[in-house]
Parts: structure tokens; C-alpha cells; sequence
């Protein structure tokens, strides 16, 4: 009896060890999965503490690297600006005025002119170009009238400006007849037969009075112009003679406007109408009457936008230097502007020049611009 008692009290025993095992191994398991789930957590957001601080840390060195380096590029400007102030320390103007004229490419032979700026001119962006409609003969005029102009005040732009792009400039006059090749070489919408004699005969009695004019004026006892210049446009015949001479006329006027300046009877407007036809006509008439004619621009006519782009860039840096040397009003009043239609009348009032560079493009059937220019 005591035994059995005490057989069933040990399997009491044993089943509440067993049961509390399984309690104590059920709770550690749970214990475990919680600090495991715990490590984890805590190992994640270490990583995304790392992660984070890593990233700042790269963001903060980026920062100071660009800023670093753009103290560096700031600095290295500041040294070349200080090295070009070194290098022009002490340097005579006349001497850097000198330099650039015994650079600069002056030859004003058209076609080697042309071979000599054609390459940099074919750099220009054709994207937009504006059609080319102006005189290059006259605008060469007026160059060299500007360049007499700015002549005394040269030293003083010089010393004002860090560059100045003398050559440039002193290569103007050269450019331009560049220009006047090029666009001798721009095939043209025809004119009529009938057109080419009407425009002829109107401007016929001007030239023969402007140039009954000027071979007085140049007369020795006068001397106002070069006699040997009016000769040059006298001699010669035919329809594209008298063209150039209509050109010419106005361009000689233009040129010596000093000397002619209320000595002439002639108006500007009667100037500049013999300008516009001669610039109409000489992309018309050809040696033999031969008149060609395309139907879009062509590579030749972009060639001499390029160009004229090109003169158009060097005159406005012309007119910088001018401005610097003697203020902006000043050098308004004093050079003429790059496509001024000419110039004095008998009261000596300038007639008001056209903006460089401008003029209506006349369309070709398909869209396409044609090149009869208004000259």
C-alpha cells in the first residue's frame, strides 16, 4: 500500500518535471526568438545608422571637393588675370598698336583676301544666318573712315581694355573685300532684260553728273580726291561697267566725305538710289549678258553670310573700342555706321544709316530664300 503511494507521488514528480522541462524549454525558445528578432532589429538599424552616416559623410566630402575646386578655378583665374596684368605691365600702347598692324592680314586683293578669311569664315554658325544685303564697297568706305577716326584715340582703348583685338580690326578693311568676292560669286534671281536697261537708264544721268563732278573736284588746283580714282571709274563701257560705276560713285563720296562735306549738290537719297541699283545690278549683269538664276540658297550664298557675319562681329568690336576711348555718344557722333547708305549732301547732313546687317529675304517659290537682295 505505502508502495504504490509512492510509486504514483514519483510519476507526480515526473510529469510535473517534464511539464515544467517543457515550460522552461517553451519560454527559452521564446526568450531566444525574441532576442534574436531583437539582434536583428538592432544589427538593421546599425546598418541603416552606418548607411546613413555613410552617405552623409560622402555627401560632405563632395562638397567640400567642389568647393575646393572651385576655390582652385577661382584662383587659377585670378593668376592669369594677374598674369596677363604682369605681361602687359609696362608695355607701351604704341607698342601693342604696332605689333597688331604688323600681324594683321591687310592685303584688300579680293580673291587672295577671300582664300585668307574664307576658312575662319566657314567656323561661323550657319544656323540662322541673316541674308546678306548690303554694299560691301561702301561699308568698306565706311570702315576706313571709322579706322581714321578712332586712329588718335587708339592708345587710350588699348590701355583700357585687357584685349582689345587690334588685329581684328586692322584686318576690316581686307575682310570686307573678302566679302565683296564672296558675293560676287552668289548666283542670283534673274532679271529681266527689259529690267537691267530700265535700272541702267535711271541711274545713267546721276553717274555722268557725279562723275562731271568729281573730275573737277579732283582737279590739281583742287585736289579734293585723287584724280587717278575718278579716272579709274570713268574708264571703261558697257552694262556692267556702268554698274560698278554706280557702286563706285557713291563709295568715292562716301570715302572723302571730309573733303567733299557741303562742297556737293548732290542729295543722299540720289546717292543711295545709285547705290541700290548698281548693287542690284551687278549680281545681274554678266560678261556676254549671261544672267544665272537658282531656285534656293546655295553654299556660296551662306559662305557670304558667314563672311558678313564675320565683318559685322570685328566693326562692332571696332565700335567698343571707340566707346571705351571716348564714351559711347562720342563715338556714335564720330563713326559712321558699318552700312550707312552714304553719306553728306550739300548741307553736310548725314543721311541716317541703315542697320548693319538687316534686309528682307524675299522668298523663292517652294519657301526657299531667294538671292535677288536689295543690294
Amino acid at each position: 500500500m505505502g508502495g504504490n503511494k509512492d510509486r504514483k507521488s514519483g510519476e507526480n514528480d515526473a510529469k510535473a518535471g517534464k511539464r515544467d522541462g517543457a515550460k522552461d524549454a517553451k519560454a527559452g525558445k521564446r526568450d531566444g526568438a525574441k532576442d534574436a528578432k531583437a539582434g536583428k532589429r538592432g544589427g538593421a538599424k546599425d546598418a541603416k545608422t552606418g548607411k546613413r552616416d555613410g552617405a552623409k559623410d560622402a555627401k560632405t566630402g563632395k562638397r567640400d571637393g567642389a568647393k575646393a575646386s572651385k576655390k582652385d578655378a577661382k584662383a587659377g583665374k585670378k593668376e592669369a588675370r594677374s598674369a596677363r596684368k604682369r605681361d602687359r605691365a609696362g608695355v607701351d600702347p604704341a607698342a601693342l598698336i604696332a605689333e597688331a598692324r604688323a600681324d594683321a592680314f591687310t592685303d584688300e586683293a579680293p580673291e587672295r583676301a577671300f582664300a585668307h578669311f574664307r576658312p575662319l569664315a566657314e567656323r561661323v554658325p550657319a544656323a540662322a544666318l541673316p541674308v546678306f544685303t548690303g554694299q560691301p564697297l561702301l561699308m568698306r568706305a565706311n570702315v576706313r573712315a571709322a579706322l581714321d577716326a578712332l586712329d588718335p584715340h587708339l592708345p587710350a582703348a588699348v590701355s583700357a581694355l585687357r584685349e582689345p583685338r587690334l588685329k581684328e580690326v586692322f584686318e576690316l578693311p581686307a575682310l570686307v573685300m573678302a566679302l565683296d568676292f564672296s558675293a560676287a560669286r552668289v548666283p542670283v534671281a534673274t532679271l529681266s532684260a527689259g529690267d537691267i536697261d530700265r535700272m541702267l537708264a535711271e541711274g545713267a544721268p546721276w553717274r555722268e553728273l557725279m562723275l562731271s563732278y568729281l573730275e573737277v573736284a579732283s582737279h590739281p588746283l583742287l585736289g579734293l580726291l585723287p584724280r587717278e580714282r575718278v579716272a579709274a571709274v570713268r574708264a571703261g563701257a558697257g552694262k556692267l561697267d556702268k554698274a560698278r560705276d554706280f557702286v563706285a560713285l557713291p563709295g568715292l563720296f562716301a570715302e572723302f566725305s571730309g573733303a567733299l562735306a557741303g562742297k556737293h549738290p548732290f542729295p543722299a537719297d540720289k546717292l543711295d538710289l545709285l547705290a541700290t541699283l548698281g548693287g542690284a545690278l551687278v549680281q545681274q549683269v554678266r560678261p556676254g549678258n549671261a544672267v544665272a538664276a537658282v531656285p534656293k540658297r546655295t553654299g556660296e550664298s551662306i559662305l557670304r553670310d558667314q563672311l558678313a557675319a564675320l565683318v559685322a562681329d570685328r566693326y562692332d568690336h571696332l565700335q567698343v573700342l571707340a566707346a571705351v576711348a571716348l564714351g559711347k555718344r562720342k563715338a556714335d557722333e564720330l563713326l559712321p555706321a558699318l552700312r550707312a547708305a552714304v553719306a553728306l549732301g550739300s548741307n553736310g547732313a548725314a543721311e541716317e544709316p541703315e542697320d548693319a546687317l538687316e534686309g528682307a529675304t524675299a522668298e523663292a517659290p517652294g519657301g526657299a530664300p531667294s538671292e535677288m537682295t536689295n543690294g
